[in-house]
């Protein structure tokens, strides 16, 4: 599979190999869900993975009271304390573009 470098997203690399097998299936999913954004959503949508253990992730985990991962957030507004499927991403997302047009970001913190 290939990883959609516009994410900021690193590429697939021999350090993956070393991760226990639920990371890499995150990170596969997670990969193929920021591809599928990208295709529907064009620059609508900025996906913004976040490392749950950098400062930034430590910061916005306790700016949204975020107490497992990952976690999405929308607009800033936690909608998801849970990897949720390609459906139901894309779902919180066109319910967003209808109440206040185009996303600014969205992020999953990992």
């Amino acid at each position: 599979m290939q990883v959609m470098h516009a994410t900021g997203m690193s590429p697939y690399s021999e350090q993956l190999e070393d991760y226990p097998e639920d990371v890499k299936k995150q990170y596969f999913q997670l990969s193929e869900i920021a591809q599928k954004l990208k295709a529907e959503f064009g620059d609508l949508v900025l996906l913004d993975p976040v490392d749950s253990a950098s400062p930034q992730g430590v910061w916005l985990s306790i700016r949204h009271r975020i107490l497992r991962t990952p976690c999405v957030l929308i607009h800033g507004s936690k909608v998801f304390s849970r990897f949720p499927s390609y459906e139901e991403l894309r779902a919180k997302i066109l319910e967003t573009l209808e109440r206040s047009g185009p996303l600014a970001s969205t992020r999953v913190s990992r």
